[in-house]
This record gives C-alpha cells, structure tokens and sequence, in this order.
C-alpha cells in the first residue's frame, strides 16, 4: 500500500527528538511533584533523567534510568494502599515505558548532543 503523504518521511529523525523532548518535560515535571511524595530521592533522579533526555546526552542511559524509575514509581504507589491509580495513571506510565523504549533502541533523534557511532 502506498503512502498517502511520502513526503514526511524525510523527517522521521525529528521524531524521535519529539519523543525524547515530550518524555523530558514529563520527567522534570514529575520530578517536581515526586518530591512530595515518599522515596524523595526519584524526584532528583526524574529531574537528571529528564535534564538527560532534554539535552539529549547520554540518552541511551537515561532511557533505561528512566524505565527502572517508572517501573519502581509504579511499584511504591501500588503498593502503599492509601494512593489507588487511576487508569488515566497507568496508562501514561505504559506509553512513557514504551517511548523510553523505543529511544533506547532508536536513539535520541535530530538536535542532540549523542552522536551515532
């Protein structure tokens, strides 16, 4: 099947930028707010991460920084019994893991200080 706008795909590296800039302000928002919360030391991880993937310099390392704090995030909120996740919670927590992921195997895009080899 062919594509109805082939034209775009010559900016598919501005995609992945899009996706580590989207997932960097998420991260440093979240390190704000988690520092209110328990296990005060995620918020500066969440900040690093997130300064990390703005900037994009080692945005490979950050990635999987960033799935292991999203994964224990989720785990310390499940398990104090007082914060239920709302499903609007859960679901920002997969795609983060997803787009984490996808820059952990893709690269950090277009405008980052990481270089290819």
């Amino acid at each position: 099947m062919l594509s109805l706008l082939p034209q775009l795909f010559s900016f598919q590296i501005l995609a992945f930028a899009l996706l580590r800039l989207a997932v960097a302000v998420v991260g440093i928002i979240a390190g704000f707010a988690r520092y209110k919360k328990p296990y005060k030391w995620t918020s500066i991880l969440y900040f690093a991460v997130g300064i990390f993937l703005l900037l994009g310099l080692y945005t490979q390392i950050a990635a999987l920084v960033g799935i292991v704090l999203v994964c224990f995030d989720w785990w310390a909120d499940k398990k104090s019994a007082t914060n239920m996740l709302s499903s609007e919670q859960v679901l920002l927590r997969v795609i983060l893991i997803i787009i984490l992921i996808s820059l952990l195997f893709t690269g950090p895009g277009f405008l980052a200080i990481d270089k290819a080899l």
